[in-house]
């Protein structure tokens, strides 16, 4: 017996077209489908092995006559009154296994039958052969076309239950609207599981009757049940009764005919949901705006201010190269400026430690970056809705709602989720060149250089006021020595810090160059995350649904 969750099967298919359907297939067929999947679980582990057919027509088809025909005794009440079947009577096996009877009062109970009646073993009249099987139930149901309301209700949920359906029309009303559109044409999909009785054919010439069954034939090949046999009957001479009850037999018995009836039930429910939602949607013309998924990301860093943050970055490696390699003695002034990534709450600060490969992602502050502003926040916005249409444009309206549905509820984070990457990203603050540290010290030592040769002509020039020693410094040439100390430590430190300011400016403009690029991927991953794959997810969903019902529906049929 086939697995019930399985997608080997039409049960199968139902089964994860319920779960992976909701909100693309209407909330009422979801319903129903999950409906269906528990029946057949349930109906499976009832009783298993037994089989249930029932007797439907209109009112005067003669179908409790049929029955007791079949049955080779008189179990059902027939009256010229109408209806005579008010309650559904089940017609039990004659002498079945104790396993097989107590699988069929189970079943009974659960069809909610409790009118039940043995069929004997020696018929009180008609032919020697009775029933319709060792281990199958026959139901005669009250007329699908009752004035009684619960009558007919119950004619319905039972048709919907058994499995094996037998139609019984009649001369007068075999082509009747109501059991053809109510019923019969619904119940297309379950042709195999069906068997039509044209009852009553007595009461027709050998004409009359062929050139009827012409047409019930064309009538029900008309609503998809081309391959099912009418068979002709009459119940009060017995005519035919042999070859239908011959027919009803072979259906029953058929292998696992729960199991038929069960994916017949799917099928119909996937015509009914195709016929909701269709496969295809409008081919409309895109918007005029860029539709791709760069246009977001750049939409998305605009409205973060990667460039803006990118600057910062440029400025705040200037700033750290002027308090480092800059000329010592003005080194003070750049501590009055403040770190612009400092100011923005970005970096290393917020950053905190990195932890270890195998370790926990540190927890990482919110910035002070400001919010997007009108302009911005708008453009984000278009570029969303323009790639998510683009990607949308062949979808149903049901499942294209769906999917901007969700991508709206996940645009609501959006700012939160750009604001944790932007904070994540590592902008190299803590992050100093090498030639830093020498640069440092090359003026430590011209900044040393100036203050020995200033104290050493401060010195001679005190001795020469005060001491009235007058010395005689060393000289280079002409030139004392303090004074080439002096001028050398003053112009070397300046044209050091003019140095390393103009290298600190090339190597500013590459790390700002690399924090844009870092920042644009942080952006693209979370655009990626928060706009990309919820909506793929939407896609592939809508793309399995619509390759589960041709599963189950093909598009042909």
């Amino acid at each position: 017996m086939p697995d019930p969750i399985s997608t080997a099967d039409p049960l199968g298919v139902l089964a994860r077209l319920v779960e992976v359907g909701e909100g693309l297939v209407p909330a009422d067929l979801i319903d129903t489908g999950r409906a269906l999947v528990e029946r057949a679980g349930q109906r499976r582990l009832i009783a298993p092995g037994v089989g249930v057919v029932a007797l439907l027509g209109a009112t005067g088809s003669g179908k409790s006559s049929l029955f007791n025909a079949i049955c080779g005794a008189e179990l059902a009440p027939v009256a010229v009154t109408r209806p005579t079947s008010t309650q559904p009577i089940a017609a039990l096996p004659t002498a079945p296994p104790p396993a097989v009877d107590s699988a069929v009062g189970r079943l009974l109970d659960w069809l909610g039958v409790h009118e039940r009646v043995r069929i004997p073993e020696t018929p009180s009249w008609g032919p020697s052969a009775v029933g319709v099987g060792p281990s199958t139930v026959l139901l005669d149901l009250p007329d699908v076309d009752s004035d009684v309301t619960r009558h007919r209700a119950v004619a319905e949920r039972l048709a919907g239950l058994v499995d094996v359906l037998v139609w019984v029309l009649d001369p007068e009303k075999y082509a009747d609207a109501v059991i053809h559109h109510d019923f019969i044409e619904p119940m297309a999909e379950h042709a195999a599981v069906s068997v039509v009785a044209f009852n009553q054919v007595d009461r027709l010439s050998d004409r009359d009757r062929e050139a009827a069954t012409q047409d019930l034939t064309r009538l029900l090949a008309a609503e998809g049940m081309a391959g099912v046999d009418v068979i002709q009957v009459s119940a009060r001479t017995g005519q035919g009764v042999p070859e239908l009850r011959a027919r009803i037999r072979a259906v029953a018995d058929a292998e696992d005919v729960t199991h038929t009836r069960l994916c017949a039930d799917a099928r119909a429910w996937a015509a009914l949901v195709r016929e909701r939602i269709p496969q295809e949607g409008v081919d409309a013309p895109g918007p005029s705006a860029d539709t791709s998924l760069e246009a977001v990301v750049q939409a998305a860093g605009r409205a973060i201010g990667v460039e803006r943050i990118a600057d910062a970055v440029g400025a705040s490696m200037r700033l750290g190269a002027a308090r480092r390699v800059g000329w010592l003695p003005a080194r003070w002034v750049s501590r009055l400026r403040r770190d612009p990534l400092r100011a923005m709450h970005l970096g290393a600060d917020v950053r905190g430690h990195r932890p270890a490969p195998d370790g926990p992602t540190p927890v990482v502050a919110r910035t002070s970056l400001p919010a997007p502003d009108v302009a911005a926040d708008a453009a984000m916005r278009v570029a969303t809705e323009a790639y998510a249409a683009s990607r949308t444009r062949q979808l149903p309206d049901a499942a294209r709602e769906q999917a901007t549905a969700r991508l709206r509820e996940g645009a609501k984070q959006l700012y939160d989720q750009l604001d944790a990457a932007v904070a994540r990203t590592d902008l190299e603050q803590a992050a100093s060149p090498r030639w830093w540290a020498v640069a440092n010290a090359a003026q430590v030592l011209t900044t040393l250089m100036a203050l020995v040769g200033g104290a050493w002509l401060a010195v001679l020039y005190l001795m020469d006021r005060y001491l009235l020693l007058p010395v005689d410094p060393p000289r280079w040439g002409h030139v004392p020595w303090p004074t080439i100390l002096l001028l050398a430590g003053l112009l070397g430190g300046l044209a050091l810090a003019a140095a390393g300011t103009a290298l600190a400016r090339v190597g500013a403009a590459r790390r700002r160059a690399r924090a844009r690029e870092r920042l644009q991927r942080a952006v693209a991953e979370v655009v990626s995350t928060s706009v990309e794959t919820p909506l793929e997810q939407e896609l592939a969903r809508y793309a399995e649904v619509s390759g589960l019902l041709d599963t189950l529906c093909p598009p042909s049929r």
